[in-house]
């Protein structure tokens, strides 16, 4: 049976053309009916993935009803390194396999990280206003400088980003907490950071950053009893999940001085209204188009291996990184 693929997300997620995408399923699969269609509606989703045995997205919303329109399908390849956008419960019972890229951008982020923590400790955004706007060369334009030595650091999440965050910190001459259950005693040590509570870390932070990964019990996990628990008026930095932060809270912390700053890589919606965002504006926040992922590698490396997850289940091959799958469904080759 002739394999049909679809890449579908929302307009500017896309690619410019997915050509060398196209071009690899094609040398595998020359009768292969490979369709590239930016999201519209629900209805037209909803059309597209009735025709499609496989589907590569990172954002677009898949929910049991989604999900059961969608006959043919037989995985969903989320170009990205979450997959919260995706009913696996669903996916599960229907027998389509979910699968994602995990990772693929390690540096990328942890290095972002660091630029929006240097950026912020050193009233960059605020020095470049003075100067472009006001035509002020005064060092003393800005108050409340402090070297990131000796101050202290806290991370939410102990994975594979986390870990590398806090060696580019320990570099700098700062103390490292982490807040996470999979951090043991003697991951620890090994690390030489200290596990601490979220009471520790929001009392003892003057950093603080977010790198967990997207699931119920972390949903608005930064809300407003954690910003008003914050005692040194920490910078905050969040390069995880928009969905961890109570923006609105967020906000409230802003305004009152209970934050210095915040370095934002994500908010709580992929498609935000800018252009009424109370947070745009502000010399002590810095916003990213959920970007820390992006360079010219790790993009390259994310499409690459978003579709050969594709190539392998269609082979019959094990699958990396399957957050769902059923009897049914891990046998790709199957008609």
């Amino acid at each position: 049976m002739k394999k049909k693929v679809l890449f579908c997300d929302y307009p500017q997620a896309m690619d410019e053309s997915y050509a060398w995408q196209r071009e690899e399923i094609l040398r595998a699969y020359p009768d292969a009916d490979v369709r590239v269609v930016s999201y519209a509606s629900p209805q037209q989703l909803r059309a597209e993935l009735a025709k499609a045995d496989a589907l590569v997205t990172a954002f677009l919303p898949l929910t049991r009803e989604v999900l059961t329109a969608a006959p043919r399908l037989r995985i969903v390849s989320v170009h990205a390194t979450g997959y919260g956008n995706v009913n696996v419960d669903a996916a599960r019972d229907l027998g389509i396999a979910v699968t994602h890229v995990a990772d693929y951008c390690t540096e990328e982020v942890a290095e972002h990280t660091m630029a929006l923590m240097l950026a912020l400790a050193r009233h960059l955004k605020a020095y470049d206003h003075h100067v472009n706007e006001g035509f002020s060369w005064q060092f003393e334009s800005e108050k409340g400088l402090h070297r990131l030595c000796g101050r202290h650091l806290m991370l939410f999440g102990w994975g594979r980003i986390s870990r590398r965050v806090a060696q580019f910190a320990q570099a700098f001459g700062m103390e490292v907490g982490v807040v996470s259950h999979h951090l043991t005693d003697d991951a620890a040590r090994t690390a030489g950071v200290r596990s601490v509570t979220k009471e520790e870390a929001f009392a003892e932070g003057d950093i603080l950053s977010n790198h967990m990964a997207e699931a119920r019990e972390n949903y608005h996990f930064f809300r407003r009893e954690a910003f008003d628990a914050m005692k040194r008026t920490p910078i905050f930095l969040n390069v995880g999940r928009g969905s961890a932060v109570d923006e609105a809270a967020l906000v409230e912390a802003l305004d009152a001085g209970k934050i210095a700053g915040a370095g934002l890589d994500v908010l709580q919606t992929e498609n935000p209204d800018l252009a009424h965002s109370p947070l745009i504006g502000r010399p002590n926040v810095i916003l990213t188009p959920h970007a820390a992922f992006y360079s010219e590698e790790s993009h390259q490396e994310l499409a690459a291996r978003a579709v050969q997850n594709i190539l392998d289940f269609f082979a019959g091959k094990p699958v990396k990184n399957l957050a769902a799958k059923k009897e049914t469904a891990v046998e790709g080759g199957a008609a």
